[in-house]
């Protein structure tokens, strides 16, 4: 009985948070009182697979974390404060991922903390996403037959915006996709940050902020 109850309870916070806020959140970040960004991880009793996933990817990557129970009226406080209650939620100093995409957790831990995040195979290949200065650039991987592809092509030519293709049919182009574990066609990053898919709304958004 007691097990249904919390499943119930995880269930409608996850519901709340959909129907409230989607998929896009953060109204504060997590910062130390020298500016660095903490690591925060909200979970619930029997949150399951998704919470245990996350914080065994983070443990993994020697990433020095928080975990805070939402089930207690200091965890709920605290999780309110970023306009969500959807569990796992991680804030990682001003980002902030919804779920168990390791993916995203990736990613959004690199643009906070840097290189040190990553595997030193996935740091190799994101060399590439950096100028001679550090700067980042965008880089996209896909083919020269995807239709998505070649619609992003076009959409960041039309607006004159430089980028890096990466034909994963050509020379270390697959190498560098398999370990970026891409999912499918285009994998766009603007420096660290990860887009996959088609989606005008989330580079330009990238490039405002990164470029």
């Amino acid at each position: 009985m007691k097990k249904i109850i919390v499943l119930a309870l995880i269930a409608a916070v996850a519901y709340w948070g959909y129907t409230n806020y989607g998929s896009t959140l953060f109204k504060s970040g997590a910062f130390d009182k020298r500016g660095k960004p903490l690591v925060l991880l909200f979970t619930i009793d029997g949150c399951g697979q998704p919470c245990t996933d996350v914080a065994a990817d983070l443990r993994n990557r020697n990433v020095i974390f928080e975990e805070v129970n939402v089930a207690t009226d200091e965890g709920r406080s605290r999780i309110q404060k970023y306009g969500v209650m959807q569990v796992p939620l991680t804030v990682i100093g001003s980002k902030t991922v919804i779920g168990s995409d390791l993916l995203a957790l990736e990613a959004a831990l690199a643009e906070a903390k840097g290189a040190d995040a990553l595997t030193p195979s996935v740091q190799q290949v994101m060399r590439n996403h950096f100028d001679e200065r550090g700067k980042p650039r965008i880089v996209l991987y896909g083919t020269e037959t995807c239709p998505y592809c070649k619609r992003m092509r076009t959409y960041l030519d039309g607006r004159k915006i430089p980028y890096l293709f990466v034909d994963v049919f050509g020379g270390s182009g697959r190498v560098d996709f398999d370990t970026l574990r891409g999912r499918g066609y285009p994998l766009i990053f603007v420096g660290y940050r990860r887009i996959d898919g088609y989606n005008e709304n989330a580079v330009d958004q990238a490039v405002k902020e990164l470029l």
